[in-house]
């Protein structure tokens, strides 16, 4: 084979070698396209539920934010890095490859680090997809009050979730690359305008707001929030795979995440100190309703919507791969889809609450996804030695660095699920699920 017709040559060229050496325009998407499904895969319910846990931590909240945005954008570079050893490595995973979070783990740890990542993807993605429908059916439920008074979240939840199953079906990203477009600048525009409402309502006289202290208990519940908001990692991977020249994937990165910080720490510190302890978790419930609240309500459903289809594409691969389905667009892609969607149906009915669910996901998996592994599986990827692999060393203060984020991680992250778990089985807080007729 020619050096141009090399895989790696070829990806940066955007040509794909056949065996026989031919060149044909290789599919994929691009820096500006991959950036817009990073960010917006990550500006998602976060950063409607972000007000709330930044008063629930104080002022320190808004540090936090700051903290770890950096080291979300620290790990997703990383994780970066490391499929890019991967594939320098093992020339088979030079083509698309459906799960290649997994594969990095397996290469780094094991068959048990694979197994592990599998299922907190699993998790994660169907969580999350779970709460952005639970949050998209509260808003229609808001914005359709008047109209009709009689329908409940839980009937907008089911009857989005049906409407969704067709869109499932499509096989990755860069089949529906509007989707990517759709949610990030939504968002976007959302965020405005729930800021001027923001500003409008601290401008009331009546408005006076009060912060009090709160206790290891809320402040973990709120730490798991704030992870959740930055848990985007368990898809880069995939996105990454479906990028042209992967090693543009550190700029697409640092890009999205300073994108996210621009949404998402002006609408923070705005909601602390303008409504206090008075917040709601989401913060759409807490503004003064007008037409700025209105049309930024349509744009987040749209958002939450679009996200959605994003999020849960990579555990829907995963679970093709489990069960050999053919990549080619068939009966048995649509009969698993469909599946899923019925569980996580089955799963936002019997329990509505989305906030406590965001904290428990953001504290447990994507924690791990997100602040743990990437580090520690670059770690063990670069002490790893062949004769044939170029060698790789990491400077101490680097390593350091990335130590303290997995030992950070691991403690935070214990700390936010045991005050979620405790809180959604409590007896002072669970809420009775959307099929309990009394």
């Amino acid at each position: 084979m020619s050096e141009e017709c090399h895989p790696l040559v070829a990806s940066n060229k955007k040509l794909q070698c056949s065996e026989n050496g031919v060149e044909i325009t290789k599919k994929g998407l691009g820096l500006f396209s991959a950036t817009v499904f990073v960010a917006g895969e990550m500006a998602g319910s976060g950063v409607l539920a972000l007000p709330k846990a930044v008063v629930n931590c104080g002022f320190i909240g808004l540090i936090l934010l700051l903290v770890f945005c950096g080291n979300a954008a620290y790990g997703g570079i990383k994780l970066g890095h490391c499929w890019q050893i991967i594939e320098e490595r093992y020339p088979e995973h030079r083509k698309s490859t459906r799960n290649p979070y997994a594969v990095i783990a397996d290469k780094a740890v094991g068959n048990f680090g694979s197994y592990l990542v599998s299922h907190c993807i699993r998790i994660t993605l169907f969580g999350a997809g779970t709460v952005y429908i639970l949050l998209a059916a509260q808003i229609f439920q808001e914005l359709f009050a008047n109209v009709l008074p009689v329908m409940s979240s839980c009937s907008y939840f089911l009857i989005i979730a049906t409407l969704l199953v067709p869109p499932m079906w499509l096989a990755s990203p860069k089949e529906f690359h509007y989707v990517g477009v759709g949610a990030l600048f939504t968002t976007i525009i959302a965020c405005i305008l729930f800021f001027i409402q923001i500003i409008f309502d601290g401008t009331l006289e009546s408005n006076k707001p009060i912060h009090r202290v709160h206790g290891f208990k809320d402040f973990f519940l709120s730490f798991g929030t704030l992870l959740f908001a930055f848990g985007g990692a368990s898809t880069f991977p995939t996105i990454q795979n479906d990028m042209r020249n992967k090693k543009q994937f550190s700029t697409c990165v640092l890009v999205a995440s300073g994108v996210i910080l621009f949404l998402y720490l002006p609408l923070s510190a705005a909601g602390y100190y303008v409504y206090g302890e008075a917040v709601q978790y989401n913060i759409t419930l807490s503004l003064t309703k007008s037409a700025y609240v209105y049309v930024a309500n349509i744009l987040m459903a749209v958002h939450l919507i679009f996200a959605f289809l994003i999020v849960t594409n990579p555990v829907s691969q995963e679970l093709e791969e489990s069960f050999n389905v053919p990549k080619v667009f068939g009966w048995k892609r649509c009969f698993l889809r469909t599946m899923m969607m019925i569980a996580m149906m089955l799963i936002g009915e019997t329990f509505p609450q989305f906030g406590v669910i965001l904290s428990l996901i953001g504290g447990s998996t994507i924690t791990l996804l997100t602040f743990v592994f990437p580090p520690f599986f670059y770690m063990r990827l670069c002490d790893m030695e062949s004769p044939k692999w170029s060698k790789r060393i990491i400077p101490l203060h680097e390593k350091i660095y990335m130590w303290q984020l997995v030992v950070i991680g691991l403690f935070g992250g214990c700390a936010s699920t045991y005050s979620s778990i405790n809180t959604i089985f409590g007896s002072d807080s669970f809420t009775k699920p959307c099929y309990w007729v009394q």
